[in-house]
């Protein structure tokens, strides 16, 4: 296997055990020991893209992250301390109630935001 197979599959183990979405920074940093550059991460995104095996989430002000595509659908928390993001499990349904009438609901995204069990047990203040 080469090293460019190496990669991906690093890449994939930390995005597959990840407690949510991970940015390319968060990948670099996470396999910092085996001297992946930034640009290899983004190589390897762009391909998990453009291969269907990955999904981009974009939440206000924060950096592209990027998930397994293959993942039911969910929502996301994100901490206003670490800005870590995690999934949510679940949907809370029934949010066509709160279209107006005569529109047609697409999709919807639901991002809770707080500060996280570690930020809130290290007794850091909230922003």
């Amino acid at each position: 296997m080469g090293r460019h197979s190496d990669y991906r599959r690093l890449i994939w183990r930390v995005l597959g055990a990840a407690a949510g979405p991970l940015s390319a920074e968060d990948l670099r940093d996470a396999l910092a020991e085996t001297g992946i550059g930034i640009a290899t991460v983004y190589r390897h995104l762009k391909d998990g893209l453009s291969d269907g095996d990955l999904v981009c989430v974009e939440l206000p002000g924060g950096p592209k992250r990027f998930e397994p595509a293959d993942q039911p659908h969910h929502h996301y928390f994100e901490c206003v301390e670490c800005q870590a993001v995690f999934d949510l499990v679940g949907c809370p349904g029934g949010l066509d109630r709160l279209v107006p009438p005569g529109f047609e609901m697409d999709r919807h995204e639901v991002i809770l935001s707080g500060r996280c069990h570690d930020c809130v047990s290290s007794g850091r203040e909230a922003n």
